[in-house]
C-alpha cells in the first residue's frame, strides 16, 4: 500500500520551496469533496477526507546461546524492511535465516562472521504474512522491522 501526496509549498526565506507532503497519521483513501479541506488540492489528487489512526510498531526476533532459534511473521498493512544485526560469540559461528513467502522458502546462510558487531540495513523487504525463522550457532543475531498498523 503506497501513499502519495501532492506537493505542498512552505515559506523558505524570501520565496517558497516545494516539498512532498507526507502527513502522519496517513489519511483514508476516499474523498467525497471536490477540494480537499486539509491541503486545498483537487480531490482526485488528494485523499485527505477521513483521518485514520495508524502507527509504526517495532518488532524483532532474537536468537543467542540460550535460545538458538526464534520464529515469527511479518504483520501490518505494508511491506516491512528488515535489518539484521549479529555478533560473534564463539568459534565457528553460523547464522541461518529462513523466509517463507507464498508457500516458497528461501534460506540465507552466513558462515563467515568477523569479530565485532555487524549491521545489515535493508536486509530484505517482505510483505505481511511472510514467516521468518532465525537460527544461530556461536553468535547472537537479531532481525528488526517496523509494522504499520491501524488502531
Amino acid at each position: 500500500m503506497n501513499h502519495s501526496y501532492p506537493n505542498m509549498y512552505y515559506p523558505y526565506f524570501d520565496g517558497y520551496q516545494s516539498y512532498s507532503c507526507y502527513q502522519w497519521p496517513y489519511y483514508a483513501m476516499a474523498c467525497n469533496q471536490t477540494t480537499c479541506s486539509s491541503c486545498g488540492q483537487p480531490a482526485q489528487l488528494c485523499q485527505c477526507a477521513k483521518p485514520l489512526s495508524q502507527m509504526k510498531l517495532p518488532q524483532e526476533l532474537l536468537a543467542d546461546a540460550t535460545t538458538t532459534s526464534a520464529e515469527g511473521f511479518i504483520g501490518g498493512l505494508e511491506d516491512a524492511s528488515l535489518s539484521l544485526e549479529y555478533l560473534k560469540t564463539g568459534d565457528e559461528p553460523s547464522l541461518k535465516i529462513s523466509i517463507t513467502e507464498s508457500g516458497s522458502t528461501s534460506e540465507f546462510n552466513i558462515t563467515t562472521i568477523d569479530d565485532g558487531y555487524t549491521v545489515k540495513e535493508n536486509f530484505s523487504t517482505l510483505p505481511p504474512g511472510t514467516e521468518i525463522k532465525i537460527e544461530v550457532t556461536n553468535c547472537t543475531a537479531r532481525l528488526r522491522w517496523c509494522e504499520i498498523i491501524c488502531c
